[in-house]
């Protein structure tokens, strides 16, 4: 049975605690003490607005949404990767916000020809710029779907760089009227009736006709620097009608106390940079999980912490960003201190449960047919024992942590993606829950332990009717 609006104990806020996820305060009040920060991330729930684990107050922020200005966090939504410069409070996980920032990274179709699916990864094209867009964790908007990218469809992408593609966030359909797209990159070749970029994958993009009437806001040398073009499609030719500098990362060479979140590109020997900014450790560098530390890798979704220093992002903690395991199930108990800080126990079947812990970093994104308001999201207390959920979790000393939570529209047949911790012919155990195995399964593959599976449970009775093991390429 749910316990809706259960405050939970002492000792639950302490594993929360432990699991670097103190419970915030409502509203992001204001403290005495704390720091001024900046912060880029991609936007994980409202009320207020949490980025990077933070629940900024946005009462009096100034906000800049698509180079303009906005009244309220009303036109920002989950999936956006946002700069916040603001103060955050002793407790570390409320704060003020004074300003927003979001530009979207990409507008435009998707290239003929250049789709690639790969289980829940599509990669392709949109005006030369390669995307990334994952099944599980990417946010959809305004009609856009997983199976509804396919060439010619005019998106929208938030998302974060990871040296070739741009591993999206947030993708939402463009209005079929607007023919305007926008693609930012490196200016090459500007003599003012043409110009042409080199974008983030190294790729060349135009000559485009510049428009007698676009608006340029360049200086007088201006090759080299990094720019966002708009264009227009005039009778099936693109030609520009906006060049304005750009920020590349959203990060300044004078920020201190930066918080950034993105995926790591480079490598030990030549160096590595997040989101494009180079970044450096120290022995001083702490690691979340502790088993990160010589463990860097191109490709990690990771949050760094620190202060720039010459143009380097000097990392004082590093966190991983990214689950080890994916659990859709119907949930059965939830508990909370507030919107976001608490845990969830999800029915797997046969009486068995799981339970993980979500805080201000935790994503919650709302598919379902409740969902309030634009911005898609929810709060723990908006749970109940009728709701199915897809969770993205990592397993900590103090037990397993959501990254993600995303309410479905509707039930489905319970599954499991996750390490194989034990095995027999009538048996398989995955994150301590064990299903079973009978004449009925369908097992493609030869489980072990160690070796990632995907386990589906069609009635949610405790049995497996499929084992999948994933490949380790």
């Amino acid at each position: 049975m749910l316990h809706r609006g259960h405050i939970i104990t002492f000792a639950l806020m302490l594993v929360v605690g432990l699991l670097g996820a103190c419970g915030g305060g409502g509203g992001g009040a204001s403290s005495s003490a704390g720091t001024n920060v900046t912060s880029v991330g991609r936007i994980d729930g409202f009320g207020s607005v949490y980025v990077n684990g933070v629940e900024y107050d946005t009462t009096h922020a100034s906000l800049r949404v698509d180079d303009e200005a906005a009244y309220d966090d009303s036109s920002l939504a989950v999936g956006m990767k946002v700069r916040v410069e603001g103060h955050v409070n002793a407790d570390g996980v409320t704060g003020r916000a004074d300003s927003i920032y979001y530009d979207d990274d990409l507008e435009g179709p998707i290239d003929s020809g250049s789709v690639v699916e790969t289980g829940t990864i599509k990669t392709f094209t949109v005006l030369g710029t390669g995307v990334s867009v994952d099944a599980d964790t990417t946010v959809f908007h305004d009609g856009a779907t997983f199976a509804g990218l396919v060439e010619g469809v005019e998106i929208e992408v938030s998302g974060f760089f990871d040296g070739s593609l741009l591993i999206a966030s947030r993708v939402e359909l463009q209005n079929d009227s607007n023919r305007d797209y926008e693609i930012k990159g490196t200016l090459t070749q500007f003599d003012g009736l043409t110009v042409t970029v080199e974008l983030r994958n190294g790729a060349q993009a135009g000559p485009y006709a510049v428009s007698s009437s676009a608006r340029i806001d360049l200086p007088a040398d201006p090759i080299g620097l990094f720019v966002e073009i708009k264009l227009v499609d005039v009778g099936g030719t693109l030609e520009a009608v906006r060049i304005d500098s750009d920020d590349d990362h959203l990060i300044h060479e004078h920020d201190h106390h930066v918080s950034l979140r993105g995926i790591i590109s480079g490598n030990e020997t030549d160096g590595f940079s997040i989101n494009g900014v180079p970044f450096e450790v120290s022995p001083t560098t702490r690691y979340e999980p502790s088993t990160l530390a010589g463990n860097l890798a191109a490709g990690m979704m990771v949050k760094v912490k620190g202060d720039m220093s010459n143009g380097v992002l000097i990392a004082s903690k590093i966190e991983a960003r990214h689950g080890e395991a994916e659990v859709k199930a119907r949930v059965s108990l939830v508990e909370y201190s507030d919107g976001k800080n608490g845990s969830v126990t999800l029915d797997l079947g046969n009486s068995q449960t799981i339970t993980v812990f979500t805080d201000n970093a935790t994503s919650f994104e709302d598919s379902s047919s409740s969902h309030r308001g634009s911005e898609s999201s929810f709060l723990l207390s908006d749970l109940t024992d009728s709701d199915f959920v897809e969770v993205e979790l990592s397993e900590r000393d103090a037990g397993y942590y959501a990254q993600s939570i995303e309410r479905k529209r509707q039930a489905q047949a319970t599954e499991v993606k996750a390490l194989v911790e034990a095995v027999s012919t009538d048996s398989i155990t995955v994150l301590g829950v064990t299903f079973a195995i009978d004449g009925n399964t369908s097992i493609n593959g030869t489980p072990g332990v160690g070796d990632k599976v995907e386990i589906r449970d069609e009635n949610s009775d405790g049995t497996a009717e499929r084992i999948e093991v994933e490949s380790s390429s």
